[in-house]
């Protein structure tokens, strides 16, 4: 660290050019911050301990592992985004991930069951899925190491529990409670990916049930436990139990990899983990704590079968089969479109603006240089407590920006839209008619950007008491977030496009789906 980033006193101290803003949490190995990045989005940083920063084999694992943690896709993760080592200073950036633990969820809220239960599931398989794809053993899946973002799980602290070198139960015991620990790895043997496996079914277990599957007690007991006995698995959704025992099978051979697991857990061909990300993301529907003297209204209609419904879409989702669902005339959430067929209620047809239309199974924006096209969505009205709005998009012709919108009124031209560029430029704009438009967040970052696929673009507009806030995702990574405190009240939603020279752009939409915040 240099002299000039050590804090005085009172002071906010920055560490790698991150302004660290408040302490998340502690553990063994150091302190995780809420930290403002050099673009002026947030991350998490995890401060390593000093006297671990300061040891020379510490370090030389710290760059080894920390660089094939990168190397993990952003699948149901939170990416590693950038280390350092700076004298005694050793720190980690992940991406920032609002939202409880799943241990706080199920302590606050009791055991998860149904369609919950089964998206968390499927979202942590995904995540071990591309752990394991980059060569990368997780060590110490636990609860407290799962995120319950308004996007789904997350899996953190991928590969990190190697970091604390050796084998013995002393070193692994600093990572926390060793109910989450496979045989083989109590018996200090050789890890593989199998021991991920192992923990996804005691987590999976936990999240179920409420309990550790080897219950309490003393460590050696629990130990114990874990060697020579099964896990506790009664009053575990039917299901999914099936899949749990495969799991926590006691020779890491009879176990499934986290490949078959998500395959056996979503089912059909061509089942992909970008596919089951975004499966998981529409149908999640999150689990924040209820403010206090407040209780959450049962969810109606739309809450089918998960597992079952996941091979469905899934499929569709690469290409296999065409799935398409709208909200129901009783105006339920959440809404979805991905323009099969010939049945459509999206704005079709000519201006001078440009040309809207569906083809292909997709919705397109051609866009007059000058100009600015923004469509609404046949969706229900946005409720009081916000949105999340996510649609997948590309370029196909010319250069501009697309995204989607919030908060918009058809009259006043008053929106929220949430951009990205073909270059990776991110912006979260106020926009009224016939004005150019307040710049909340940007023009600014890089977003990573596909050329040859569809980039998914979300959005999350929620009020924070008299404010807004206002956050945006480009392709699984927290791209911008801003707050504005005159909001515009709650309306429509859709996407739009825009050139940036004097050529026209084209943007294909694949898919749009909305859903209240906090669902």
């Amino acid at each position: 660290m240099n002299p000039s980033e050590r804090a005085a006193p009172g002071e906010s101290q920055v560490i790698g050019g991150y302004l660290l803003r408040r302490v998340l949490g502690r553990g063994g190995m150091g302190t995780v911050h809420l930290a403002s990045t050099p673009t002026g989005g947030l991350a998490a940083v995890k401060v390593i301990n000093p006297e671990l920063a300061r040891d020379p084999d510490f370090r030389r694992r710290f760059e080894r592992e920390v660089a094939a943690a990168r190397m993990v896709a952003r699948f149901c993760t939170a990416p590693v985004l950038d280390a350092g080592l700076d004298g005694d200073v050793a720190y980690l950036v992940t991406e920032y991930v609002k939202g409880p633990d799943l241990a706080q969820a199920v302590r606050e809220q009791g055991p998860m069951t149904g369609s919950d239960l089964e998206a968390l599931a499927v979202g942590i398989a995904v995540a071990l899925n591309a752990i394991h794809g980059a060569g990368v053993i997780h060590r110490d899946l636990k609860p407290s190491n799962v995120l319950l973002s308004p996007m789904g799980p997350r899996v953190i602290d991928f590969g990190i529990a190697k970091l604390v070198e050796g084998d013995s139960l002393v070193s692994q015991g600093i990572q926390g409670t060793p109910a989450f620990m496979a045989p083989e790895q109590v018996r200090g043997e050789t890890l593989t990916p199998a021991a991920d496996v192992y923990a996804w079914g005691g987590v999976i277990a936990f999240a179920g049930t409420g309990r550790l599957p080897f219950g309490g007690g003393a460590p050696a007991e629990v130990l114990y436990r874990i060697v020579n006995e099964g896990p506790r698995l009664d009053g575990l959704d039917g299901r999914i139990r099936g899949f749990v025992e495969r799991a926590m099978a006691k020779d890491p051979a009879r176990r499934p990899s986290a490949s078959e697991l998500l395959g056996e857990l979503v089912g059909g061909p061509g089942v992909t983990p970008a596919t089951a990300t975004q499966v998981v993301e529409r149908t999640w529907t999150g689990r924040p704590p209820d403010p206090p003297g407040e209780t959450r209204p049962a969810r109606r209609g739309w809450r089918t079968p998960l597992l079952a419904g996941l091979a469905v879409v899934a499929v569709a989702a690469a290409g296999v089969a065409t799935w398409r669902t709208v909200a129901s005339p009783g105006g339920e959430w959440p809404f979805h479109a991905d323009f099969g067929g010939a049945d459509h209620s999206w704005s079709v047809g000519s201006t001078t603006a440009g040309r809207a239309e569906v083809a292909d199974g997709s919705y397109l924006l051609t866009v007059n240089p000058g100009w600015r096209l923004w469509k609404s969505a046949p969706a229900p009205d946005e409720p009081e407590g916000g949105v999340v709005v996510s649609g997948s998009a590309r370029l196909t012709e010319g250069s501009g920006e697309f995204g989607v919108w919030c908060r918009g009124d058809a009259g006043t031209g008053d929106r929220y839209e949430f951009a990205v560029s073909g270059s990776g430029t991110v912006s979260i704009t106020k926009r009224q008619a016939g004005q150019k438009g307040t710049a909340l967040y940007g023009p600014a970052g890089k977003a990573e950007v596909k050329q040859s696929a569809d980039n998914r673009v979300v959005a999350e507009c929620r009020p924070d008491g008299a404010r807004l806030l206002l956050r945006m995702w480009v392709n699984e990574s927290l791209a911008g977030e801003a707050v504005d405190a005159a909001p515009y009240g709650p309306g429509q939603t859709g996407v739009h496009a825009a050139p940036d020279g004097d050529a026209a752009v084209r943007v294909r939409f694949g898919s749009f789906d909305v859903r209240p915040a906090g669902e």
